[in-house]
């Protein structure tokens, strides 16, 4: 049965190490920007690990390119960060400031006293924070670009030419379609023409890579979407199974790929140079990908919300017309009101589904990494 369907066995822990002695490890862009993103000592560890790596490391040619053009939003982005905390805190700090002046006559809270806290509070946070400005590792982080770009100079794969571009935007458009891996969670993207093919860009090229050099390849992602991962209740098992059998189909080759977290562990086994710096490394990883899943929950929630509105619009108009209310929005000599009310009793489900999700604490993050609903939990 295994040889027959070697996807749907996730390699044990034995045979995973044995792809180590002759594998190529290719880091996705996330992984390399780490090395810009993180505080010194995690960045150096990051950076003796790829040294480490560096006879077996390579990328694709749109994985460097995806670096290169996240590359300034990541340094630009901690360099604004500053800023924009003090105008954040500020907000925040106006707010109460305004409710205390709003405050009658209080038994215990003396408004002067709380207002004068604020103002220290406020002042010692912006001294902090131009404190962390003046010290900005501006040279160091330039310095870890031109490391990087050293050690991957000649393990870089080619640049796609137009001709193949579009043919592999016709078989892209197909795949996507039937939700093919990887990447058909981007076929929404449109920044590009070519950009939400980017996952099966580096797929094809990692396939060619096995077959030129007769070597499996591992595959090491912070991408956590389902169309790499087997994933299975909350857990990743490991790669989508049609992925190995696609690998192996083109590239007589093994694949493999790790979260980033999970590959630091395993490298540290290997390469005692980094073993005393992996707990500090995997914490700030880890720090990030909750601050990752943060903003992407903040970004749902704003989405939801704006949702929200349009449907209880759509909700408030349909009660008008079904109650008679003068100026409602839709003709009255039009009504069917068994099929307004069949509309309003489904906008009010979906607004209360809607609603829960916004609740606080409604979305957390797995063991694994994976976003998940209290309520599908419990």
């Amino acid at each position: 049965m295994k040889n027959k369907y070697p996807g749907w066995y996730p390699k044990s822990a034995v045979e995973a190490s044995a792809l180590w002695d002759n594998a190529i490890f290719v880091p996705d862009a996330n992984v390399l920007l780490h090395c810009l993103r993180h505080p010194a000592a995690v960045r150096e560890e990051l950076l003796r690990l790829f040294d480490a790596l560096k006879e077996s490391l390579w990328i694709p040619y749109q994985v460097g390119l995806e670096f290169h053009r996240n590359r300034l939003d990541v340094e630009l982005g901690a360099q604004d960060a500053y800023d924009v905390l003090i105008k954040d805190q500020e907000a925040t700090i106006e707010k109460a400031r305004e409710r205390l002046r709003q405050l009658r006559a209080h038994p215990t809270i003396s408004v002067p006293k709380e207002l004068a806290a604020l103002d220290m509070f406020s002042a010692d946070f912006r001294a902090r924070m131009a404190a962390s400005q003046a010290s900005h590792p501006t040279e160091d982080i330039a310095a870890a670009v031109t490391r990087l770009t050293q050690l991957l100079d000649g393990r870089i794969g080619d640049k796609w030419k137009p001709e193949q571009l579009a043919a592999l935007k016709k078989e892209g458009d197909d795949r996507y379609a039937k939700r093919i891996p990887p990447g058909y969670k981007d076929a929404k993207k449109d920044t590009g023409e070519f950009d939400k093919y980017g996952d099966l860009i580096i797929w094809k090229d990692m396939i060619g890579k096995a077959k030129a050099d007769k070597r499996p390849i591992i595959f090491v992602s912070d991408d956590a979407k389902e169309d790499w991962w087997w994933i299975h209740k909350g857990r990743k098992l490991g790669p989508r199974p049609e992925l190995i059998e696609e690998f192996q189909a083109g590239s007589d080759q093994d694949f493999h790929m790790y979260e980033f977290g999970q590959f630091l562990r395993f490298a540290a086994e290997r390469f005692p140079e980094i073993k005393a710096g992996v707990d500090q490394v995997e914490k700030s990883l880890q720090d990030d990908v909750r601050a990752r899943e943060r903003q992407h929950e903040a970004a749902e929630a704003i989405e939801t919300r704006a949702k929200v509105r349009e449907l209880e619009d759509e909700r408030d108009q349909i009660i008008a017309t079904l109650s008679g209310a003068p100026g409602a929005a839709i003709p009255v000599a039009t009504v069917d009101r068994a099929a307004l009310r069949a509309r309003l009793a489904e906008l009010t489900a979906v607004l209360e589904a809607h609603e829960s999700r916004l609740q606080p604490g409604s979305v957390t993050v797995n063991e694994s990494g994976v976003a998940e609903s209290v309520k599908q939990r419990s």
